[in-house]
């Protein structure tokens, strides 16, 4: 079976996206049901450099997505076609007409059908609503969609009303805690005395204002704990991070909270390893691979109960109201005050809760659905 797989976005990627492709590809390379891969990107993926070769992979370039251009772009569409692939594979919950095979595709981002006050702007919100018309053409139009986590799954079946067979919900896998590179030395003894730890692109559907209120009232029983936020800003989230900075002053923060921005691989494991206690804050997520590290990690966590963290995270988290701060504070306390015994418990079973998702059981769970989208059955 020949795969085309075309990662269709508008020329970024996310660190979620980026880790789905460069776990899964090998893996369906590896199948003996696999002949051939072509991979699709925007040239500004550098796709080359990250996704793992294979002598059954093959790179090609394709145009960045633009909605309401549903069609390959006529170079790629050349390549395409002297491909002849028995699926294409559509990583992104985009809309492609290509009549020349069956169209899988999986839903990444949420976000923009929840609810487009999870946006920053007139412009955000404009495209949000795109997105959300674009993402119904994509899941509809689709011979199978894949969902990650049993929310987006009821989420395609009532806002959308996909056909229930149709879908397949595939968890994604985890990646094994690994060796982490430290930070440098300034920022490693500025964290030195405990730090609450947070991690993700920078947007508004984060709700980052819990974590700032409610650090402000843990700051009175541990006075020198810190806060690291890691994640990278695009510039139509630049004013979010301007408020969520004034905030922090206006709570007297200005010096406690590290605004960290982008964070190698390498590195970012360290943070996981040694955070005090790790806040998740999100308003909604599709899967969530930052909850996933975290868990892989042993991080003591506070998660919101938002859809689907609670499904991921199960037991492995203690959990609050969304834009309850008070609540996000409490659970921040209640952790911080835990002895060693009691983070171990909580260590334990955050890897535990990990181990259950396996990028193995994903690739054979894919494979199926291209097998069955193609009309080669099971």
């Amino acid at each position: 079976m020949k795969i085309a797989i075309l990662n269709l976005t508008g020329g970024g990627i996310s660190g979620g996206h980026k880790s789905y492709i460069a776990n899964i590809i090998p893996r369906l390379a590896a199948s003996d049901k696999i002949e051939r891969i072509l991979c699709a990107s925007p040239v500004s993926f550098k796709a080359e450099t990250w996704i793992p070769a294979s002598p059954k992979l093959a790179l090609a370039v394709c145009e960045p997505f633009r909605f309401f251009s549903s069609a390959p772009d006529s170079k790629f569409k050349v390549v395409l076609n002297a491909f002849r692939p028995d699926v294409v594979f559509v990583t992104m919950e985009r809309h492609i007409n290509y009549p020349g095979a069956p169209i899988v595709t999986i839903v990444h981002n949420m976000a923009p059908f929840v609810s487009i006050t999870t946006t920053s702007g007139l412009r955000e919100k404009i495209k949000s609503l795109a997105r959300r018309f674009d993402t119904g053409l994509a899941v509809n139009r689709a011979s199978a969609v894949i969902a990650p986590t049993a929310f987006v799954r009821n989420a395609l079946l009532d806002r959308f009303g996909v056909e229930r067979e149709k879908i397949t919900l595939i968890n994604f896998g985890h990646t094994p805690k690994a060796s982490a590179k430290p930070p440098t030395g300034e920022i490693k003894q500025l964290l030195s005395s405990g730090f609450i730890f947070t991690a993700g692109s920078f947007e508004v559907y984060r709700g980052y204002e819990d974590l700032l209120v409610a650090f402000a009232e843990v700051k009175k029983s541990f006075p020198n704990i810190k806060m690291a936020i890691a994640g990278v800003v695009r510039s139509a989230t630049l004013g979010y991070k301007m408020k969520m900075q004034s905030l922090a002053a206006s709570l007297g923060l200005l010096n406690d909270v590290l605004w960290l921005g982008y964070i190698p691989h390498e590195e970012l494991g360290w943070y996981y390893s040694h955070c005090s206690a790790f806040a998740l804050t999100s308003r909604v997520e599709s899967f969530c691979f930052v909850a996933l590290e975290a868990l892989a990690h042993g991080c003591n966590c506070i998660s919101t109960d938002s859809p689907c963290l609670p499904e991921i995270m199960a037991d492995a988290s203690l959990y609050y109201k969304a834009g309850d701060a008070k609540g996000l504070g409490r659970g921040l306390l209640e952790i911080l005050a835990r002895d060693n015994s009691a983070r171990e418990r909580a260590l334990q079973r955050a890897m535990g809760r990990a181990a259950e998702f396996s990028w193995d059981k994903a690739a054979r769970e894919t494979i199926d659905v291209f097998l069955k989208a193609a009309g080669s059955g099971g």
